[in-house]
């Protein structure tokens, strides 16, 4: 209804029980349809506000299944009960980007040489509030076992295992079934007794995880990454491929889905190790080139060796990253040092400026 419409209706409401009944019933008829229409119009504006400030989309549990598929091109979705992460080639793998962008998944390498005693569950190698370097917009605080660019890996799979489902809810713990031959291969690797004990080491030290994390529009004060059980809960001995793994994420995950603050990576990069992956990954999580610190970039990706061995290393890296075998939307196109070499700007390929 047009705005002259609504006002010659509002004008003849007042005086409306003057009126011949037949007249009054349509009046009233009309401005009922009209109370729905404002009400249904209020709802929707509602809707989209609260949308707009949320990670997850709101869609109704009639959404057509095209509404679905699109909305989930661009972040975490609601229908109904429940919760769906974004969609993401089968061919990439998925992760917030604020973890990309800290030293969650750091590059040290001492982490997974600790593997043996993460198996026996040595609890001497638990940390607890220790504060994770990330910008300023960041504030990322883990307990628990510290975690490594293979964890990445790890937790990457996991989050594959719901690309076709929803989330878990804290009171009704749905677990994605697979094997570690099966996990190896999401993976992108071959199954062997070593990748075995790898892959288990790196899923409890990520079930021991819990973090808080303020970032954007996330304010999430005791997030577990996941849960997982192993079969007949047996967390050592013989290792066999078929060998059964239970995994658990909840939908509190979710929140840092929201748009632009997830990052798939193509499976090559995925793949990458140490110093490399971390600098591939951080990249990857930016949309344009910005000038930043050598000294930042140091922290956030946990490079273990002194700083003086930093800059050498990030170079042999870029370089690395600059080759055609790296795919197209995470190969460096260029990168500059500043005239007093503490700073550097680095280029993807994708990138306009």
């Amino acid at each position: 209804m047009k705005c002259s419409e609504l006002s010659i209706l509002a004008a003849n409401l007042p005086d409306v029980a003057s009126r011949p009944q037949e007249e009054q019933q349509l009046i009233l008829e009309a401005a009922g349809e009209q109370i729905k229409i404002l009400r249904s119009i209020i709802k929707g504006g509602e809707q989209k506000k609260n949308n707009a400030n949320s990670a997850i989309v709101e869609l109704a549990i009639d959404a057509t299944a095209e509404e679905f598929k699109s909305a989930r091109i661009r972040q975490a979705v609601r229908r109904g009960a429940d919760v769906y992460l974004p969609s993401w080639s089968a061919m990439s793998q998925a992760l917030p980007s604020s973890f990309l962008r800290t030293a969650l998944f750091s590059c040290a390498t001492n982490v997974t040489s600790e593997n043996e005693r993460v198996l026996a569950g040595d609890s001497t190698l638990l940390v607890a509030n220790k504060v994770i370097a990330s910008f300023s917009s960041v504030s990322l605080v883990l307990s628990g076992n510290e975690l490594c660019q293979f964890d990445r890996q790890v937790y990457a799979a996991c989050l594959d295992y719901y690309r076709d489902f929803p989330l878990a809810t804290s009171d009704c713990k749905q677990y994605q079934e697979t094997n570690f031959y099966e996990f190896s291969r999401r993976m992108g690797n071959q199954y062997s007794k070593n990748l075995h004990k790898s892959i288990q080491a790196s899923l409890l030290r990520l079930r021991s995880v819990e973090l808080r994390i303020k970032y954007k529009r996330a304010n999430l004060e005791a997030l577990k990454l996941m849960t997982v059980y192993f079969e007949d809960d047996s967390e050592g001995g013989d290792f066999k491929a078929s060998d059964r793994i239970s995994i658990c994420i909840t939908n509190e995950i979710a929140e840092l889905f929201g748009v632009g603050d997830w990052t798939a990576v193509e499976m090559p990069v995925v793949k990458l190790k140490g110093l490399a992956a971390w600098v591939a990954h951080f990249y990857a999580s930016h949309s344009e080139s910005r000038e930043l610190s050598i000294e930042t970039l140091y922290k956030l990706s946990g490079y273990q060796s002194k700083f003086s061995n930093f800059k050498a290393s990030l170079k042999q890296v870029l370089e690395k990253l600059a080759d055609e075998s790296i795919p197209a939307h995470t190969r460096v196109s260029s990168y500059v040092f500043s005239e007093d070499d503490k700073k550097i700007t680095v280029k993807l390929s994708p990138w306009k400026k």
